[in-house]
Formats: C-alpha cells, sequence, structure tokens
C-alpha cells in the first residue's frame, strides 16, 4: 500500500446530500504541500451515497468502500484498514470545512512529531430556520452539537483532559491501528445517541503514553439540521448522554425526587425567563432524569 500524507476518512450512512455538502467544502478547501485522499466509508447505505461520492472524483482525490455492518465505530475500523496517509483525520459528513483546513493538519503534524492526537475545532451551524429560543441560548446546549473551539495549540497528555470529538480530529495511523474503535460504542442501528467510541480511543493512546495536540486553525462548521432543533431532541440527548454515564448501582428514591423537581422547575420557567436561562434548568432537568432513570413527557 502507497503511503500518502493525510487520509481524511469521511464514515456516512444513507446521508448523501448532507455528503454533497461535505464534499463540496473539500473540494474548495486550500490544497496542502503533502498529498492526501479523501476516504468515504458507505456504511449499511441503501442510498446514492456511493456515486455521490464518486462523483466528486475529478476534483477530489477520492477512494470509497463499503461497510456491510451497521454502526460508527464498524465504519471507522473500516476506513483504518483501508486508510493510505501518514495521519488519518476523522471528519463527520454533516460538517463543512473551512478553507485552511487540509494545510491547519499538514502542518500541525510536521511541526508537532511527537504528537500522536490532533484536535481541530467544531463551531455549530443552525440550518434551516432555528428557534428563536435556540439561537438565544445556543452556548448553553451547544455540547450537544459537539461543539469544541480552541484558541492556542495546547497539548494535552492526560486521559482526563478535555479531548477531541469525532467530527473533527486526527491521529496518526501507526497509533490508530493500535487503538481500534469499540462496536459497542459510537452511532450505530437503534442507539442514535450512543457515542463515546473517539473518546475511547483517545484515552487508550494517552494512557499508553501518547500526547495530542490542538489544531486551532483546522475549523469546520458542524451542521445542525431542523430534526435536531428541538426541545425533544435536546432532552433525548443530555437524558442519554447522562444515562450513560451513571453507575451500575440502581437510581435512589431521592435522585427520582430530584429529578421531579428540576424538571418541575424548568416547565416553570419556560414561560417566565429568558431563553438562555431556562435552558440551564431544562439542561440539568434532564440530566437528573437521565441518571434517575426516569423520563417525564416534554
Amino acid at each position: 500500500m502507497t503511503e500518502i500524507g493525510m487520509t481524511i476518512a469521511i464514515c456516512t450512512r444513507n446521508r448523501a446530500a448532507l455528503l454533497t455538502r461535505c464534499l463540496e467544502a473539500l473540494a474548495a478547501a486550500e490544497r496542502p504541500s503533502s498529498s492526501f485522499e479523501i476516504l468515504v466509508v458507505a456504511n449499511d447505505c441503501g442510498d446514492d451515497t456511493v456515486p455521490v461520492a464518486e462523483r466528486f472524483a475529478d476534483r477530489l482525490p477520492m477512494v470509497v468502500v463499503a461497510e456491510p455492518r451497521g454502526g460508527l465505530s464498524h465504519a471507522r475500523n473500516r476506513a483504518i484498514d483501508a486508510a493510505r496517509g501518514r495521519l488519518i483525520v476523522w471528519l463527520d459528513d454533516d460538517a463543512l470545512v473551512r478553507p485552511g483546513f487540509l494545510r491547519a493538519y499538514a502542518a500541525a503534524m510536521a511541526a508537532s512529531p511527537r504528537c500522536s492526537i490532533f484536535g481541530g475545532v467544531i463551531v455549530p451551524r443552525l440550518d434551516g430556520e432555528p428557534p428563536a429560543w435556540l439561537l438565544a441560548g445556543l452556548d448553553v446546549v451547544e455540547g450537544a452539537y459537539a461543539a469544541r473551539r480552541r484558541a492556542t495549540a495546547d497539548v494535552f497528555a492526560d486521559v482526563d483532559a478535555d479531548l477531541p470529538f469525532g467530527a473533527n480530529y486526527g491521529m496518526v495511523t501507526d497509533a490508530q491501528r493500535r487503538f481500534r474503535f469499540d462496536p459497542e460504542l459510537g452511532r450505530r442501528p437503534g442507539s442514535p445517541f450512543a457515542g463515546g467510541e473517539e473518546i475511547a480511543v483517545m484515552r487508550a493512546a494517552i494512557a499508553a503514553g501518547h500526547h495530542g495536540c490542538w489544531v486551532p486553525e483546522a475549523i469546520v462548521d458542524h451542521l445542525i439540521g431542523p430534526e435536531r432543533q428541538s426541545e425533544v431532541w435536546l432532552w433525548g440527548y443530555f437524558h442519554a448522554d447522562a444515562q450513560q454515564r451513571m453507575s451500575a448501582h440502581p437510581a435512589s428514591l431521592l435522585g427520582r425526587l430530584k429529578a421531579g423537581r428540576a424538571f418541575r422547575r424548568y416547565r416553570w420557567a419556560r414561560t417566565r425567563m429568558e431563553p438562555r436561562e431556562w435552558l440551564k434548568l431544562f439542561v440539568k432537568a434532564a440530566q437528573l432524569a437521565g441518571k434517575a432513570g426516569v423520563r417525564p413527557d416534554l
């Protein structure tokens, strides 16, 4: 297998329209001095993902492969096997790179030979006509949209550090092949809010002695469609995230009572406070409900 400078890996499942926008942005980006490839993994796709990706072959150095097993971790592991770059940069199919993205990663890899992990900036972009309350309080809930903002090229070497997210991060391929993704983690059919597969990989790599650094010039705009702009969706995200973090011990009666009080307070504040204020109560209520294993109806 011929090694090149960088592989941009995009795992996608039945989202050809979003993939088109993602590839359009990559085609318009400034080219790095080193060689690169765009690797699209079609994960159990039943739409026209493959022909859509192949149509960019005259504008981008495209490689398209299929992974029939549904699940993001399976798709990521397929990308690891197919990648030819010395660095694998992971990009979501709903992420639009800014012009300097490719050059930023290439420069970071050249400037930081001791780093095995690289993290880019993720800026949520609300698509369509978002509700006014979400525009006003986006900073309160942007964690649900994988926001990552870094102004300096900080180094991280602690498993408990604030780590990059899968929509925009890179790992040296030799290291990535030693730390593969757990199929029990990450989005998969029937588990739309599952995640954490990339965090688990980075923590394992750091525990083994690898270092990471942030690449503040590698910026993507993360498209957030109307289907993720509702209170119902956000509640589901924060509820599931807290539920995944809770211990194996059964929730206590006190925990359920706290969750109920927090929910009632949020509902009271919903029509009486500014969005940024009631959204803070909303997030707290969803998280407490997730920890307690209860789910009040919105």
